[in-house]
């Protein structure tokens, strides 16, 4: 059993607007070093920049609404609904909504990845 407090990680600035991000579970609490679950909120119009991992991402909206854009298709996801990200593939994210919106994301390693994010 794990029990951990709940860490805020830096504000980042986008030209569109403030990220904040609180790690659930960071990756080196995870028992075999490959999971995080990360909660990140976006004021309106803030986003993320296209980018890729050697990692399987899973985000959930709980808040808000999203534009993602997973590989070559660009979506509109609302509360409660949930898209998968394959390992490699590029995706971006921006929130469309006029108040703030957030997301669950959970990052998984794979064994035989060379990702190092996290370990550090």
């Amino acid at each position: 059993m794990l029990k951990d407090s709940v860490k805020r990680v830096p504000d980042f600035e986008t030209p569109a607007g403030k990220n904040v991000a609180w790690f659930l579970l960071g990756r080196r609490q995870s028992s075999g070093c490959n999971m995080t679950i990360v909660v990140q909120c976006f004021e309106p119009g803030g986003s993320f920049e296209e980018h890729a991992h050697d990692l399987e991402q899973f985000f959930y909206v709980t808040k808000g609404r999203m534009e993602l854009g997973i590989g070559d298709d660009v979506g509109v996801y609302e509360e409660g609904e949930f898209v998968s990200v394959d390992r490699n593939l590029p995706h971006s994210g921006r929130n469309l909504g006029e108040g703030e919106s957030e997301l669950l994301v959970v990052d998984y390693w794979p064994a035989d990845s060379d990702d190092r994010i996290g370990l550090d």
